[in-house]
């Protein structure tokens, strides 16, 4: 994956990541990589307000135990947290190394958070631009 070749899941998941930059107070590699792992999954997708505060423009804690919560969208929103601000939660603080937060079907898609710069986190990057059809 390029800087300027982001990998996403689905049409959906791209969708989703220009959504929330278009609606976020900041495009930078902190907002960058939340909404782009936030995306990857469509339970994260379709709870994102109950994870992400917009008018603060913060993490939402409380969201870590909603009732639609799976093992792996545990995972992904734990991933997503600890970019966002290195966020861990004292009383479960393993459940945030990678050994565990890698042990879901989303972990072939978290390296876009975090391994490969997005655009725009680079100074004199471009900035995250639409693409017509998802990565493959």
């Amino acid at each position: 994956m390029s800087r300027l070749n982001i990998r996403f899941a689905s049409a959906e998941h791209r969708d989703f990541f220009f959504r929330m930059m278009d609606e976020a107070r900041k495009n930078d590699c902190y907002h960058q990589s939340f909404f782009y792992v936030m995306g990857i999954a469509p339970e994260t997708r379709a709870n994102i307000r109950q994870m992400f505060d917009f008018k603060q423009d913060c993490i939402k804690q409380e969201g870590m135990h909603g009732g639609w919560q799976t093992s792996g969208t545990v995972r992904v929103c734990r991933l997503a947290f600890n970019l966002w601000n290195g966020y861990t939660e004292p009383e479960h603080s393993n459940a945030y190394s990678p050994e565990d937060l890698f042990c879901c079907e989303f972990a072939p898609l978290f390296h876009g958070g975090y391994e490969n710069p997005l655009p725009g986190i680079l100074p004199g990057a471009a900035p995250a631009k639409k693409q017509a059809e998802p990565a493959r």
